[in-house]
């Protein structure tokens, strides 16, 4: 086992100093721990370069209206896109507060990037979470040309409980005859209720704890309400083929890590191309640390590179 890769280690103790009680997640209120994600994401927020513009739309639906944010890296044409569902264990992220991770990839990757958010447990359990993010493929998709998305070059991706959720929505467009994807990005992924992995025992993450995904579990999950068509827990999904090729991004010391490695290796059972990335050192969450972290930034760069490949984009300028 990798031990804390210093400059995560440094983004811990910056957090912890500026952050307070609200850096870590137990004992905290839903209220609490959505404020505590919008406290973070401005311990590492900084201004996008001038290239790349950001605008917000809504998907009105029933009852309900769903906030997208657009970053657009321009560029001729109809541009890929990648459809982004921010973590937050299902209670809390919003695209403000994922702003640096989705500025980066859109940044990074030359794609255009939506942003989408989501109703959010424990008010919105299952369903509601999941059901608004494959609405919001649905929306992209179906209005590729308004947007400047060409059809054919539609990615989805997620971080953490988001990751769940893109996971669930290439199920979900795969059974329902929806939009065809072609890539997967999986970041530090949520895929299953299984707490007693090595990987969850050994509880070296100093953010996210095992306490803290049985809580975010149980408010996504009320009573353990999850079928076994893989649209809550991926893992549970009955067959994996047939879906889009995937990239899953694993941090060595995340108590989630062991399942971003199981749901790999199903994957490539299932004939899936699938690259695993375990970044040595990395904890839940490093990619908002890649400014503090050669590692993470290491790793970052590794899964933009994978999307450009997927999405057939030159490599451009960083950030």
């Amino acid at each position: 086992m990798s031990s804390i890769d210093p400059g995560v280690a440094a983004y811990v103790a910056k957090a912890r100093k500026d952050a307070g009680r609200m850096a870590g997640i137990v004992d905290l209120t839903p209220d609490d721990r959505r404020l505590r994600a919008e406290i973070l994401a401005r311990l590492t927020a900084e201004p996008h370069p001038a290239w790349l513009s950001t605008h917000t739309t809504y998907i009105t639906l029933p009852g309900r209206e769903i906030p997208v944010r657009i970053y657009n890296p321009g560029g001729e044409g109809p541009r890929p896109a990648i459809i982004y569902f921010h973590g937050g264990s299902w209670i809390a992220g919003s695209p403000e507060s994922h702003d640096f991770i989705t500025a980066s990839l859109a940044a990074n990757t030359g794609a255009m990037l939506l942003s989408v958010h989501y109703r959010r447990a424990p008010e919105n359990p299952y369903p509601a979470p999941t059901e608004d993010c494959y609405a919001a493929l649905l929306w992209a998709a179906a209005r590729a040309e308004a947007l400047g998305i060409d059809p054919d070059r539609i990615a989805i991706a997620g971080d953490s409980a988001g990751a769940n959720l893109a996971a669930a929505c290439t199920l979900m467009t795969r059974d329902r005859g929806g939009p065809t994807l072609c890539h997967q990005t999986l970041l530090y992924p949520t895929l299953d209720d299984d707490l007693d992995t090595p990987s969850y025992l050994a509880c070296t993450d100093p953010i996210l704890t095992r306490t803290a995904m049985r809580e975010a579990l149980d408010a996504f999950l009320p009573n353990g309400a999850a079928a076994d068509d893989g649209y809550a827990l991926p893992m549970r999904a009955p067959s994996l083929r047939d879906l889009p090729p995937a990239c899953l991004s694993i941090a060595a010391l995340d108590p989630l890590r062991d399942d971003g490695l199981r749901y790999a290796a199903r994957l490539e059972e299932a004939g899936v191309p699938v690259l695993a990335r375990v970044g040595p050192g990395l904890i839940h969450g490093y990619a908002r640390m890649r400014r503090m972290s050669a590692v993470a930034e290491a790793e970052f760069q590794a899964v933009c590179a994978a999307i450009r490949a997927a999405l057939d984009l030159p490599e451009g300028p960083a950030w």
